[in-house]
């Protein structure tokens, strides 16, 4: 690309920036001026734009993974040889007047060759322009974003229809509801950190909604049904292990909330994540992935609960084995109940329930399976004892 290219390119931005041709348009310009692919991704990594150049073959459909930024002219950008000797480079897009809530969005460029000297200048072009296109065609729309995601974390609706109707006009669609999560970022300045987490959780389309004050990143994982937990999770776990290196951080720990159906319970699940995150550093130290409902007794313990708290705590601990028994006719959590009273001591069991010590060993492993826990576990135990001890004082209770 020569300095002239780069100047036509420019005037070619503008006039469409003017004419309000739209993101395509941008990505087509960069595309036919650089002979590549062009991908305008938004603060997310979630796709806006994507134009394509002959001959460029297959491109990714996010650049979030490579994206590690390196302090150049005018900004951040990335550089990456992909597979297949595919070259890239990336450069964010202005946040609208500067107000350091991070990148508006990213434009990637993709060639088979490597990049000429002022491909950086054209990416970097394209990128202020569509940034002024993206101000223009959603003029407060940010500033709406940011006031709808801070009320909602205030826990301000108690209508399920309204939250939505207010998300809609924000530009905002939601999900059946959010897994809440905080990741500490230690050693990272709070722009670096939202980035970094942002870009390791693009895969599970998870939101980081806020800019953050500290090096505590704010994340909301969106659900369908209980089992997407897991891969929230996974999510979790690859993002503390790739994050440090990405921005230069000590560390990074991750506390997970609790699964709630309702997306009006989005705030509570993020209170748990916040109380996950200063258990887990104690329980397990810097660098855990901690998940509220791992926690067990601890839990309840630190935030101090209520009778009902207490009752709840019981009930979703032993629940599964009190389905499992009335639906096969079994006796598992009598036969755990019996195991803890008398000392763990299997041939006693076995004797009191008249059946072979075999029996017990097979039911105490049904039950771990089934509760998802280790007997031989201290904490695992701690847990299982103190639920079965509200939950005979309740059975007990006229």
């Amino acid at each position: 690309m020569t300095a002239e290219e780069l100047a036509e390119l420019g005037e070619r931005a503008a006039g469409i920036v003017a004419g309000g041709g739209g993101l395509k348009a941008l990505a087509q310009a960069l595309a036919d001026a650089a002979h590549g692919a062009v991908l305008i991704e938004d603060d997310q990594w979630r796709n806006l734009a994507v134009a394509q150049a002959r001959g460029t073959g297959t491109v990714p459909a996010s650049f979030a993974q490579w994206y590690k930024p390196v302090k150049g002219t005018n900004g951040r950008t990335a550089r990456a040889t992909l597979d297949q000797g595919l070259h890239a480079l990336c450069a964010p897009l202005p946040s609208a007047g500067g107000d350091g809530d991070g990148p508006a969005g990213y434009v990637t460029l993709f060639s088979r060759t490597k990049p000429a000297a002022l491909a950086a200048a054209a990416v970097r072009l394209v990128a202020s322009t569509a940034s002024i296109e993206l101000a223009r065609r959603g003029a407060g729309r940010p500033q709406a974003r940011r006031a709808f995601w801070e009320r909602y974390l205030a826990g301000e609706w108690s209508d399920p229809a309204s939250l939505k109707e207010d998300a809609a006009a924000a530009g905002l669609a939601l999900p059946a509801s959010f897994l809440g999560a905080v990741f500490d970022v230690e050693g990272a300045s709070p722009s670096v950190a939202r980035d970094a987490v942002a870009q390791a959780l693009a895969p599970a389309d998870c939101v980081c909604p806020l800019a953050p004050t500290s090096g505590q990143v704010v994340a909301l994982f969106p659900m369908r049904h209980a089992s997407d937990v897991s891969r929230a999770r996974q999510a979790a776990t690859n993002a503390v292990r790739d994050v440090p290196a990405q921005a230069a951080a000590r560390s990074v720990s991750c506390g997970i909330g609790a699964y709630h159906a309702d997306i009006l319970e989005g705030p509570q699940s993020l209170e748990e994540g916040r109380r996950a995150l200063a258990l887990g550093r104690r329980l397990y130290g810097r660098g855990s992935v901690t998940l509220y409902a791992d926690l067990g007794v601890y839990a309840l313990l630190h935030a101090g609960g209520v009778r009902e708290a207490f009752l709840g705590f019981a009930e979703a601990q032993l629940a599964p084995l009190t389905q499992y028994d009335r639906k096969h006719k079994t006796e598992l959590l009598k036969t755990l109940r019996l195991y803890f009273d008398i000392g763990e001591n299997v041939k006693e069991a076995a004797e009191r329930l008249s059946v072979h010590r075999h029996t017990i060993f097979y039911r105490l492993n049904q039950i771990s399976q089934i509760l998802k826990v280790d007997l031989h576990a201290p904490k695992d135990q701690l847990s299982l004892r103190a639920a079965l001890a509200i939950w005979l004082m309740e059975r007990e209770e006229p």
